[in-house]
């Protein structure tokens, strides 16, 4: 029986990192793992994360493999180190090819095509790409001097509410500060509540993770109404617009919002060449998608692919496959079915 021919596609990112092994013939995910970050930026033990998922998943039959990285650049040094521990994982014979996290997702969800990618997950970046294959990235500088908008930022500033909250329970945003805080099951009252926030901290395996998880409770908060966690997120948005507006800017085919004008105040200003689309997840969010959508002037295009399947559609290519909008379709599907995405 012909052995069955596959690619291998990786997702990683600061937070999670997801890989899968895709067939030639029905674009089916034969097998899929998940674990965490690999980003060298922000794990010391990004490169043992990243070899054990690689080695997770069979290589008989592999044709081709490409990674999607957080911090990836190929001539950062670091980005030497993620090389060289795909190819002690995967072999020396592999087909490989690694390149930053938003490049693989913006493939994903253009197929290929031009438009404007902002992805917002624990971090932020937007990558602008035409036609003629011009192409600028905005943002991605990281957690302690960037990445507004994205979940780790969405985070801070929750937590920044609980922190106030707990020098001053009068403050006007005491009931979002309450909400934060029992959700991550800490008091709201007493002599030891400010401690055992800097415990819960400090005692987080992964203290960035942990603050960009607590977007999922401003997510929740927003959902019912709560106007702190509508605040946050509406700036979160604003700024991911303007992470978009930069990277056109870039390339020409867009307007910034000038020099000493804040994302809060920015106005409207559209992006006339280019659909613009989304990944990550802040930016799953309607609210957030929403306040993005109204700052560039346009609804957003959905993504054909989620960021996996921008790694495979690459893979595809360099394997020499031939791939048509029905395998990309089925694709599409079958990442959906099996949870890859995020």
């Amino acid at each position: 029986m012909p052995q069955t021919q596959t690619i291998l596609a990786l997702d990683g990112g600061g937070t999670h990192t997801r890989v899968a092994l895709i067939t030639r013939h029905d674009a089916r995910v034969l097998a899929h793992a998940t674990g965490p970050g690999c980003n060298p930026y922000d794990r010391a033990e990004w490169a043992n994360n990243l070899h054990t998922l690689l080695r997770a998943l069979p290589h008989t039959g592999l044709c081709a493999a490409v990674l999607g990285m957080a911090g990836y650049d190929a001539a950062r040094p670091s980005s030497h180190q993620q090389r060289d521990v795909a190819r002690a994982a995967l072999g020396p014979d592999i087909p490989l090819e690694l390149e930053n996290d938003v490049q693989t997702a913006h493939r994903g969800a253009f197929a290929g095509g031009a438009g404007v990618f902002v992805l917002a997950g624990t971090g932020s970046v937007a990558q602008a790409s035409t036609q003629d294959g011009r192409t600028t990235r905005a943002g991605g500088w990281g957690w302690l001097f960037g990445d507004e908008g994205g979940g780790y930022w969405i985070g801070c500033r929750a937590l920044n509410h609980a922190a106030r909250f707990l020098d001053d329970p009068d403050v006007t945003f005491a009931p979002f500060a309450r909400a934060v805080l029992h959700t991550l099951g800490l008091p709201t009252q007493g002599a030891n509540a400010p401690d055992a926030l800097r415990e819960w901290l400090r005692t987080r395996e992964h203290p960035r993770s942990a603050v960009g998880d607590v977007a999922t409770t401003v997510h929740s908060l927003a959902t019912a109404h709560d106007p702190h966690a509508l605040a946050i997120l509406h700036a979160a948005g604003t700024h991911l617009a303007e992470l978009a507006r930069t990277a056109c800017h870039g390339l020409g085919t867009g307007t910034g919002t000038g020099t000493g004008t804040t994302p809060e105040h920015a106005s409207v200003q559209t992006m006339p060449d280019l659909p613009w689309s989304y990944g990550g997840s802040v930016m799953n969010n309607p609210l957030v998608r929403a306040r993005v959508a109204a700052m560039l002037g346009q609804p957003a295009t959905p993504p054909t692919l989620p960021p996996l399947g921008g790694a495979a559609l690459r893979a595809a290519q360099l394997a020499g496959w031939e791939v048509d909008a029905a395998w990309v379709h089925a694709l599409s599907l079958t990442l959906l079915a099996q949870k890859t995405q995020p």
